[in-house]
Parts: C-alpha cells; structure tokens; sequence
C-alpha cells in the first residue's frame, strides 16, 4: 500500500513537472513569434526608390508586413503623410502585426497631447534635461539719433 502511495505521489509529481513544462513552452512559442515579427519589421525598411512599388504590393496583396511596409515609406518620405501612414497602420495593426500596433500607438499619443511651443524642459533622470521651444523675444535695441 505505501508503494502505490509513493507512486501515485511520484506520478502526480511528473504529472506537474510536465505541465509546467508544457506551459513554459507555450510561452517560449509566443515570445518566438513577437521576436520573428519584429525581425521582419526591422527588415521592413524600405529604401526610397521602392517605395512605389512596396506600396503597389501592399495595396494588391494583404498581408500585414506589406501593410508596415506601405506606412514605413509614408513616414520617412520627404514630406511624410501621417494621414496615409495610420491608415496603412491600422489595416496592419487588423491583422495582429504587433510592431505595427506599437507604432500606431505611438503616434496616436504623439498626436493626442499637444505639446507646448513655450519653452521648457523635460527631466530625463540623472540630472539631465532636454529643454526645447520658442526662446524668449530678443530685447529691442533703442534707436538713437
């Protein structure tokens, strides 16, 4: 009888093991499609030249890289069209193209909080700052005759 016990502890014993296993797995599996679709974003950046025919493509073919692809060219553009670039965004960010949510997140909070044209500076820790905007007007030098 105290073997049967014994065992039977054993066997729920492994029976856990093989769970937790199982669950650390399914976990690895996931940070390994995060980890492949943000390899494909950072390859995603397109060069200037082929930005017509990656927007082609993507506007042809649906699938959620070409869809990053499309916003990419219409952000770093010369003249960048944020209006065109979330649309692309969100048609990737639809299909659960995890870089492409980020952005668009991203922008969309940029977007969301206007930022002060007065100037002022922003604590970046350690003792440093980024202060930035309009300086203050020159004082008007009197005319003499």
């Amino acid at each position: 009888m105290a073997w049967t016990r014994g065992g039977g502890m054993v066997r729920l014993a492994l029976a856990w093991l093989t769970l937790a296993s199982s669950a650390a797995l399914a976990a690895d599996v996931g940070g390994w499609i995060a980890e492949q679709q943000k390899a494909g974003a950072q390859d995603a950046t397109p060069a200037a030249a082929s930005c017509p025919q990656i927007v082609a493509r993507a506007a042809a073919d649906a699938t959620a890289l070409g869809a990053y692809q499309a916003a990419q060219c219409y952000l770093q553009a010369d003249s960048p069209d944020l209006v065109a670039a979330k649309a692309w965004l969100t048609r990737s960010a639809e299909m659960n193209f995890l870089p492409a949510q980020r952005l668009l997140r991203s922008l969309l909070v940029a977007e969301a909080s206007a930022h002060s044209a007065i100037r002022h500076c922003h604590d970046l820790g350690e003792g440093r700052q980024l202060c930035h905007g309009a300086a203050t007007a020159p004082p008007v030098a009197a005319a003499t005759n």
